[in-house]
């Protein structure tokens, strides 16, 4: 089983839609078209359109980051912005302090490497992968500071909401 971490999508903020609106919005947006037109007509201009294997859809939200099988890394955000609360499948706005607060904790552990693996940032319970402070999950680390470290330095806070969205 795997732990698939879409480390962050975005959504765009739109005017006069808060940040349930717009996921509401994301997830019937095909079905507005011929509903809610006004509701619509205000999203169209930031509808994304995407071809994959032959298959083609609309959305709101692009992935903009991806993490597989870092239950030390989906362990930080159930702790940190879901109350301790592991449900598969679910989503989180993430905002620009809580990017900042899971970089410090990542250098901090990678940077205390030994004698007390896993202090800073525990692998997730009864999660397989990266359960045990190993290579792995000191790699698993280092690939969140690099994919942190694009997301601080390009992504725009002012324009888009960032969430966490995980499945197993």
């Amino acid at each position: 089983m795997e732990l698939d971490m879409y480390l962050l999508s975005s959504l765009p903020k739109i005017d006069g839609l808060d940040y349930e609106e717009v996921k509401f919005v994301n997830a019937c947006l095909n079905e507005l078209e011929e509903q809610q037109k006004e509701l619509y007509e205000k999203v169209r201009p930031y509808i994304l359109y995407f071809e994959q294997f032959g298959i083609t859809w609309i959305g709101l939200e692009q992935e903009i980051g991806y993490l597989e099988n870092a239950s030390q890394i989906h362990n930080w955000f159930v702790e940190n912005l879901h109350n301790g609360f592991d449900r598969n499948g679910f989503s989180v706005e993430v905002t620009k302090d809580d990017l900042d607060n899971l970089y410090i904790d990542c250098l901090d552990e990678l940077i205390r490497r030994f004698p007390e693996p896993g202090d800073v940032i525990p692998p997730r319970p009864r999660c397989f992968w990266g359960y045990v402070c190993t290579d792995f999950y000191y790699d698993k680390i280092q690939e969140t500071v690099k994919v942190l470290e694009n997301l601080l330095k390009n992504f725009n806070f002012e324009t888009h909401y960032l969430i966490y969205h995980y499945s197993r």
